[in-house]
């Protein structure tokens, strides 16, 4: 926030005002040309809000009506503060408000750099590499956007792009709605005025919109499990592409062979090749460090344990994730199902049931529950917990199984 050293006239008339009439916890700066309105609560925090009006002599009288309109709403009916300036904004002429708010849409867009630059730098919540993978699709949904009006346009012309309730949707429109309330916050410096503060995670429906039919019951319909031998099956049909004639063929199936070990060794979400650590305790030991984001909750690093210890040793996983041996430019769900889609074996699978990239975790579930692995303990190696565990792999167990659980379970306590 920028401040002059000598406060013009109408700006120290101002001021006097709001200190002698509203308190010293309330006050006017100066950003970017705007007026911000600051208030420090009892507690010891303070709020920064744009008001709809520019800094300038013109607008004094405004200034000074709205704030008591605002203080009249809190303090006296007790009403919060962000509701009380929406009030008294809802209230004022059309032609102020769209003046002192319309945004040059290039600072929407040195917004959303900015706030890549927070994620992968300030906070390394995402990596880099996988920031322009992955966001990548979002900021092509966020130029295409560049004739919108307001946040509630912003949003609409963001989530059309793809079909309603789809993930690519849901994604996009969550991330934009991320940047501009960071954009809108004192975090992220008050790149943006309040006029583009989103609504909140959960309001968001309208934008990412429901799912057709169709789309529904594609979703509904249980993703099968890749077991052992169709997955090594799968391997061997991606081997025959080793010696063709294309190099970039030939590399491609080198790098799509590895990840699918990999993916299928450590029961990962396709996401996660992208968060791969190897860490000393003793020995190499292999960690996921993706912060899955549920409830604002972020999953915790977990080390992988192979399905069959077989093959981490006999493929070397350890050693060549070490040595960065070559993997795909882009790793995701997406680009999981492009690869694989050309697959001559996958498509084979594919007219028989319902596989998908995350087939090859779903795999790793069922061979854990085939070794008695207990799902709290199985839950825990996939990096989600045991009620998402029994909602998302049960259903792939008859009642013979269960049966067979507690009869094991009943004669270990007999015992």
């Amino acid at each position: 926030m920028s401040s002059s050293s000598k406060p013009e006239d109408w700006v120290l008339a101002l001021r006097v005002f709001i200190k002698d009439t509203l308190g010293t916890s309330w006050q006017i700066v100066k950003n970017k040309e705007k007026v911000m309105l600051g208030i420090r609560f009892k507690d010891g925090t303070r709020s920064y809000t744009y008001l709809p009006y520019k800094w300038q002599r013109s607008n004094q009288g405004k200034i000074r009506d709205f704030i008591e309109q605002v203080h009249t709403l809190h303090i006296k009916k007790k009403i919060g503060i962000k509701e009380a300036i929406e009030r008294v904004k809802s209230s004022a002429p059309r032609d102020e408000i769209n003046t002192a708010t319309k945004t040059n849409f290039k600072d929407i867009l040195n917004a959303w750099e900015k706030y890549g630059i927070y994620l992968t730098s300030t906070t390394n919540k995402v990596s880099e590499s996988t920031y322009k993978k992955s966001y990548g699709q979002t900021q092509r949904a966020l130029v295409n956007s560049s004739k919108s009006e307001d946040i509630h346009n912003l949003l609409m012309n963001i989530g059309k792009q793809h079909e309603a309730g789809c993930r690519t949707r849901q994604q996009n429109v969550q991330r934009v709605a991320a940047c501009l309330r960071w954009a809108t916050s004192k975090k992220g410096g008050f790149l943006l005025d309040e006029y583009w503060i989103p609504p909140q995670e959960g309001e968001l429906g309208d934008y990412i919109g429901r799912k057709s039919r169709e789309l529904q019951i594609k979703t509904d319909t249980p993703t099968v499990p890749i077991l052992d031998d169709d997955f090594i099956k799968l391997l061997a049909s991606i081997e025959e592409k080793f010696t063709v004639k294309h190099r970039i063929q030939r590399e491609q199936a080198k790098k799509w062979h590895f990840c699918l070990q990999v993916v299928r060794t450590y029961g990962l979400r396709p996401i996660e090749m992208n968060y791969l650590q190897i860490r000393r305790n003793g020995k190499d030991t292999l960690w996921c460090v993706y912060p899955k984001q549920t409830n604002d909750v972020a999953t915790k690093p977990r080390r992988l344990r192979p399905i069959h210890k077989n093959w981490e040793e006999e493929w070397n996983l350890i050693k060549r994730i070490k040595n960065k041996e070559p993997l795909p430019e882009t790793m995701d769900g997406d680009s999981f199902g492009t690869y694989l889609g050309r697959n001559k074996y996958w498509k084979e699978l594919r007219k028989k049931d319902k596989f998908e990239p995350y087939s090859l975790r779903h795999g790793y579930a069922v061979c854990g529950h085939s070794y008695n692995i207990a799902p709290s303990v199985l839950a825990g190696a996939m990096g989600h917990d045991v009620d998402v565990h029994n909602n998302s792999y049960s259903k792939w167990f008859g009642e013979d199984y269960f049966d067979d659980l507690f009869e094991k379970a009943t004669q270990t306590i007999k015992k």
